[in-house]
């Protein structure tokens, strides 16, 4: 598992790492998994989020996955930042938040410019 528990400007991040699984769906399938499990055991609205799916290509199928970690952490996070989206796959992440609602994803060009935006009151 790639995704862990960080500390940014002393606060508790949660870096779901789902970058670099090009296409294999099968791999990113069991980092969701645990990704689940562990956000999962959280209280709910409390979780900073950090999102990494660069390298990851977005196929209908790995499409599918992400929104099922989405749909079973969503209330568990309090504040959701993505990095690794650029072109036509960040314009969709602009479209998902237009339905999300309140935990919508912000997108980063970088980690440190996400983990400073997550930790900032």
């Amino acid at each position: 598992m790639k995704s862990r528990w960080i500390v940014h400007n002393g606060k508790r991040l949660f870096y779901a790492d789902f970058s670099n699984f090009g296409s294999d769906s099968a791999a990113l399938k069991e980092e969701s998994k645990a990704v689940i499990a562990l956000v999962t055991q959280e209280p709910f609205n409390s979780v900073l989020a950090l999102s990494d799916v660069s390298g990851t290509k977005g196929t209908p199928e790995s499409l599918a996955i992400m929104k099922g970690v989405v749909s079973r952490t969503t209330r568990y996070v309090r504040k959701r930042a993505t990095v690794g989206l650029s072109g036509i796959r960040r314009a969709l992440i602009d479209a998902v938040n237009r339905l999300s609602g309140a935990k919508q994803f912000t997108c980063f060009d970088d980690v440190e410019a996400a983990k400073d935006w997550l930790t900032e009151e």
